[in-house]
């Protein structure tokens, strides 16, 4: 009976531990997100402004870039599907 106590007393022990850990760690980051807030960022990015054309042809050049990544992909995908089932072949028929 004694040994189930000790048991019980180590299990919430480390259940106190581990919320007290999550507390310490939650306190934390809301202290740093005040911080973030309050302060402003020391360096504002500036982009450069694009006219509607310019927007236009980045647009079409990003749309064809990713069509024909997406071709490449279905080539070599459709080519390694290809020589698995070859090798599944080759190995099916030499049985």
């Amino acid at each position: 009976m004694h040994g189930a106590f000790g048991a019980l007393t180590s299990l919430i022990k480390k259940q106190e531990a581990a919320k007290y850990r999550k507390s310490t760690l939650k306190y934390e980051l809301q202290k740093r997100r005040e911080s973030l807030l309050k302060d402003k960022p020391a360096q504002e990015l500036e982009f450069p402004e694009i006219s509607n054309i310019e927007m236009k042809i980045l647009k079409e050049k990003i749309r064809k870039q990713y069509k024909a990544d997406k071709i490449k992909n279905i080539i070599i995908n459709i080519l390694i599907l290809t020589f698995v089932v070859a090798v599944f072949y080759y190995i099916i028929s030499s049985v």
